[in-house]
């Protein structure tokens, strides 16, 4: 009887009425809602080989919640530089990673970041010192950026 109550409580609202399927599921399996994906390639060549892939999410399944941030690294003339549509930020050269925390960190204050990386090593220490730097103490509360990394 009490795992029936219990179940029961828990696919009801807190007026009395009971919880939607996209409720219950949020609270099983928590969706994000903003992601930035920050993209660095080296020319325009390699921003266009993924650009379908990104203006679909960004027209699609993610258009309310994604926002995308080119950084071509290499030498390039700037006539041959293209402004892609799926991006809402391009950068040329590197990405000051202190400035781009400090912008997501004063956005969600109170929030728990998740950072994922798959790339180099060099970028996944510069990331995970960034994450550490810009994460409040758990003491305080605040916001927290957790660091995850795939190297290749």
């Amino acid at each position: 009887v009490g795992k029936k109550s219990s179940a029961r409580k828990s696919l009801m609202g807190s007026a009395g009425d009971m919880k939607t399927r996209e409720e219950i599921a949020a609270e099983i399996v928590p969706v994000p809602y903003k992601m930035y994906f920050v993209w660095i390639v080296r020319n325009q060549e390699e921003a266009n080989w993924f650009y379908d892939v990104l203006s679909a999410a960004i027209k699609g399944p993610c258009k309310e919640i994604a926002e995308i941030q080119i950084y071509v690294t290499g030498e390039q003339e700037i006539s041959t530089v293209k402004r892609l549509d799926c991006a809402e930020r391009q950068f040329a050269g590197r990405p000051n990673w202190g400035r781009v925390f400090k912008e997501i960190k004063t956005k969600h204050e109170f929030d728990h970041i998740g950072v994922f990386l798959c790339g180099s090593p060099e970028i996944g220490r510069q990331l995970a010192t960034q994450s550490a730097a810009f994460s409040d103490p758990a003491s305080v509360g605040g916001c927290k950026f957790s660091f995850h990394k795939e190297n290749f």
